[in-house]
């Protein structure tokens, strides 16, 4: 395959897009009635001249018809998205992030691709990595197909590491001694070498006491052997041990320790404010022309074992669409190895043939070569997304208030958990019961 330039840009937990391939729309109308539309919420150029591209050569060979490219801001997608459905006048393709999607496929809102996808053996459909359509099947049923599952890394300041004597983190990780706990110890000894202002340890985007909490306690849970919920009976497991002691873990560095930055406090590591902190490779464009040397590790394991832990967006058909089955054909171009290998360049890919490809893919990208295979790839092969509930909205709004009284210094962390369990095991249980 030709080698692919582009920067690498990973969708986050929960990316959302759609699409058209002979320009771009305002994504406000259902688009012409003789056109498909398929939904983007991107407007990078280079991304957006790659799916002209492909949709264009999608139209050489099924009629010549155009496939409209409707590019609508990352707000006001979902909103819009969700009037059209309920308009009757839905776009034929769009990207959705896992959360979403959930919810639009118990609403019977999409498109069951499972009988075209399995039963067409040149889309090879046992390539994808199993675990990366945790939240786009269910039985044979395939709601979408992820078009960018990107793994979440540590990746730290070498030069305030370096400056308090303490360890690698990537050589911790290659044998095996970069835990939670080592992070913990680490934080102590580098936060008294620290600016006022600066900390050990930012949360994925700063966002732990937020709206990102769940990217920052999954995989921490996840590393003490707990569990958000039991997907097999809907079982709230947040109050389990494992879930409570990994809980406390990050309490002691943010209250105990106070290595963690805290609530109401703000410390950038882009900005070279903290010396550790979980991102994904779309956020590694932000270190171009940094003042600091980097480096990129896996997440840090725990008493549970190591973690890989993933975020994910689909190319997804709603039902309703007026040509839904070029509408299917063209997401089986799209996300078929030819498109998977031109997409992987701006998305990391589910495909493990294309994953095998990875270090002539990226060669160009911002990642470090050695990291390559150890991070990206391995987190994508090795890799789960959060699962989610179709309740998810609700349990977003249900859990936010009693995840701020978790962050009051007082708290006990094992009841604020309990009430937690108590109020998210109705919403959990929805799908298990039917309901």
């Amino acid at each position: 395959m030709r080698r692919l330039r582009a920067p690498l840009l990973g969708a986050a937990v929960a990316a959302t897009l759609a699409v058209t391939g002979c320009g771009v729309g305002s994504g406000d109308s259902g688009g012409s009635s003789d056109n498909m539309t398929m939904t983007v919420w991107t407007t990078n150029p280079d991304q957006l001249k790659l799916l002209n591209d492909l949709t264009a050569e999608f139209s050489k060979t099924h009629g010549g018809g155009k496939v409209e490219i409707q590019s609508i801001p990352q707000a006001d997608y979902l909103t819009k998205i969700s009037i059209r459905l309920s308009g009757g006048t839905p776009p034929d393709l769009g990207w959705m992030g896992a959360p979403d999607a959930v919810g639009m496929a118990k609403n019977g809102q999409l498109v069951d691709l499972g009988p075209q996808l399995k039963d067409d053996a040149s889309y090879q459909f046992d390539d994808f990595v199993p675990a990366s359509f945790t939240n786009w099947q269910s039985g044979d049923q395939v709601w979408g197909v992820p078009f960018s599952t990107s793994p979440f890394f540590t990746i730290y300041n070498k030069d305030l590491l370096a400056k308090a004597g303490a360890q690698d983190p990537a050589k911790l990780a290659a044998s095996g001694d970069w835990t939670w706990q080592t992070l913990s110890d680490l934080g102590r000894k580098v936060q008294p070498t620290l600016p006022t202002g600066s900390y050990a340890f930012q949360s994925n985007d700063g966002g732990i006491y937020g709206k990102l909490v769940w990217t920052t306690l999954e995989p921490l849970i996840r590393a003490y052997g707990g569990k958000v919920f039991d997907p097999d009976t809907g079982q709230c497991q947040l109050n389990s041990p494992q879930s409570v002691a990994a809980v406390q873990a990050y309490r002691a560095m943010a209250f105990t320790d106070k290595t963690a930055v805290p609530p109401g406090n703000e410390a950038d590591f882009f900005a070279g404010k903290a010396a550790v902190t979980f991102t994904q490779t779309s956020r590694l464009s932000q270190l171009k022309g940094a003042g600091f040397d980097w480096g990129v590790a896996p997440l840090p394991a725990g008493p549970g074992g190591p973690v890989n832990f993933t975020g994910q967006a689909g190319l997804v058909a709603f039902k309703g669409g007026k040509h839904e089955k070029l509408a299917t054909e063209l997401l089986k171009y799209i996300s078929g190895k030819e498109g998977t290998e031109k997409l992987a360049s701006f998305f990391p890919p589910a495909r493990k043939s294309v994953l095998a490809e990875a270090e002539q893919i990226y060669a160009q990208g911002p990642l470090p070569k050695d990291a390559i295979n150890s991070v990206l790839v391995s987190g994508i092969e090795k890799g789960y997304p959060f699962r989610y509930p179709s309740a998810w909205p609700e349990v977003l709004q249900t859990s936010a208030p009693v995840f701020d009284k978790l962050w009051a210094q007082n708290a006990n962390a094992q009841d604020v958990m309990n009430d937690l369990c108590q109020q998210l095991d109705p919403l959990l249980k929805r799908d298990v019961a039917g309901s």
